[in-house]
């Protein structure tokens, strides 16, 4: 039995006395790069970047530092527990509508000027300082805030009486 072998290419050419033309080789279409997957960024992520310029406001809030903040919960040891973290040098903050604002005076320590106001409503003004989703007031002045009280109406009407 006789088979039938299927041959092609530069070896059959070559095995009749054919010559073939030089191939050129084929190079395959360069591939784009792959492009890393992109992360949206989200609002929170977008204006926790941003910084804002500076200006100038006034507060009110509850004069706390950060770490007496975040342990206790507003019961009755937070005004000691606020005043013994001044005392060791811990972050002065003011916890108000605007959230957590942390406090300082220049390049001076704020101690001794904060350390009788411990949490207490007070009033700050200064500069006002927002990056990266923190804020920090420069303070300039800083003082209690009065408690006003409702004047009572004047309940004592003069009877005019005839006799």
């Amino acid at each position: 039995m006789m088979g039938i072998v299927l041959c092609g290419g530069a070896w059959m050419a070559a095995a009749h006395g054919q010559s073939q033309p030089a191939r050129t080789p084929v190079k395959p279409a360069p591939k784009a790069p792959a492009k890393p997957p992109q992360a949206k960024p989200t609002p929170a992520r977008a204006s926790a970047q941003a910084e804002r310029p500076a200006r100038e406001i006034t507060l009110t809030g509850r004069l706390v530092t950060v770490q007496s903040y975040m342990s206790t919960s507003g019961s009755g040891d937070s005004t000691r527990a606020t005043t013994d973290s001044l005392r060791s040098g811990g972050a002065a903050a003011l916890e108000s509508p605007m959230g957590l604002i942390i406090l300082g005076q220049g390049n001076t320590g704020a101690m001794k000027l904060l350390l009788p106001l411990a949490n207490q409503q007070v009033e700050a003004q200064g500069k006002l300082f927002e990056k990266g989703g923190v804020k920090f007031l420069d303070i300039d002045t800083i003082g209690v805030v009065e408690e006003e009280e409702d004047e009572p109406a004047d309940e004592s009407e003069e009877e005019e009486g005839g006799e």
